[in-house]
């Protein structure tokens, strides 16, 4: 009896056929047989697992200054017991929400963390979504200032000759909605209480003398580009290239620069802010947004990110100065190709801001000075 208590499944539950220790299924009929085992061994073998505090969940504790309470809630911005302010969390120890579900999208199933928003790297859709509202208030101002100058400066008039100069005013007024540009990126880091590292600039100062120093030689590396596309557009035009007198429109732009007087100081301020606008967008939303898409380690993914990105400039840059744009698209595409490769070599925004800064400040000096 003692043989039969120690091995309890010696027999099928379904036709009562002798069942060999081991085995898994009956012999007679097939079914499968279920071990069943004692709940002393169950108990005994199976370590018991303690309930982990609300200080080892969270690791976050803050202590009352009032009342002395511990509190290790990171949403309670006071003391629920005396209403006390309590010491702010630092966002590097906040606890991140995550998900372990899944999600059916078309054909697959995603996994439900890819979708939540992280606060230092972009997803897919946040980024684009970003990205177009940026360009959307790009283009409503430009189309605005386009209207403007259309009205204001006489192109609804037949006679044209009050239109064919460009003014220092002209230029000022067109540098708006590149200024413009990288205000929602910024509200929207701001207002999502978002780190800022998610545009690429960096936690540590330690990192702003090495952005200084890839910065001004990456300007250096845009002059040349610059000198290298001006051959090219020469060689266009003489070639017969020339949709109207670009030469013509660039020694009245030139001239305008020349004779702004105390407004060059405007010019090159707002020359400042869409720079760093600029790279914000297009940096710090879409490089970043498709970067983390492609692989920030995958050399294939960076080089495939940084051509797209360059691609996306030029095209509206073309489309918003066509037909100015087409002898400037070359230029254009190399210099984003470059800035990309710069951005790359530490992911530092600072990097780019930098190098376009010191650039369009060397352009201003030479069309002053040269």
């Amino acid at each position: 009896m003692s043989e039969k208590n120690d091995n309890l499944v010696n027999y099928c539950v379904y036709c009562g056929a002798e069942v060999q220790k081991g085995k898994a299924y009956c012999p007679n009929c097939g079914k499968l047989v279920i071990e069943i085992k004692k709940m002393k061994e169950q108990i005994t073998k199976e370590p018991i697992v303690e309930r982990p505090s609300a200080l080892e969940k969270g690791g976050i504790s803050r202590k009352c200054p009032g009342c002395g309470s511990i509190i290790t809630s990171t949403i309670l911005d006071q003391c629920p017991i005396c209403n006390t302010l309590l010491e702010p969390i630092p966002e590097s120890q906040k606890i991140r929400p995550t998900r372990t579900g899944f999600v059916f999208t078309k054909e697959k199933l995603e996994p439900e963390q890819a979708f939540l928003l992280k606060h230092d790297s972009w997803n897919l859709k946040e980024g684009i979504n970003v990205f177009t509202n940026s360009i959307l208030i790009y283009i409503t101002v430009q189309l605005f200032l386009i209207m403007f100058i259309w009205f204001q400066l006489g192109y609804g008039d037949t006679d044209q000759s009050t239109v064919s100069e460009i003014t220092i005013f002209m230029i000022i007024i067109s540098q708006i909605p590149g200024i413009l540009l990288g205000i929602f990126p910024l509200w929207y880091i701001k207002a999502n209480k978002h780190s800022f590292e998610k545009l690429g600039f960096p936690v540590k100062d330690k990192k702003l003398f090495l952005a200084l120093v890839i910065g001004l030689s990456g300007a250096i590396g845009l002059v040349a580009i610059n000198i290298f596309s001006n051959f090219i557009n020469v060689f266009l035009y003489e070639l017969g290239l020339n949709f109207f007198d670009i030469q013509e429109y660039m020694d009245m732009e030139t001239k305008a620069i020349q004779s702004a007087g105390i407004w060059i100081i405007i010019l090159v301020a707002e020359l400042i802010l869409a720079s760093i606008s600029v790279e914000i967008v297009f940096r710090g939303v879409l490089h970043n947004t498709l970067r983390e898409k492609f692989g920030a380690k995958n050399n294939n993914g960076r080089i495939l990110t940084i051509l797209i990105v360059a691609l996306v400039y030029s095209g509206i840059y073309l489309l918003f100065s066509f037909p100015i744009g087409i002898f400037f698209i070359i230029s254009n595409f190399l210099v984003f190709v470059f800035l990309g490769i710069l951005y790359e070599l530490n992911g530092n925004i600072y990097n780019t801001i930098i190098a376009s800064i010191f650039y369009d400040i060397i352009l201003i000096l030479v069309i002053l000075y040269l």
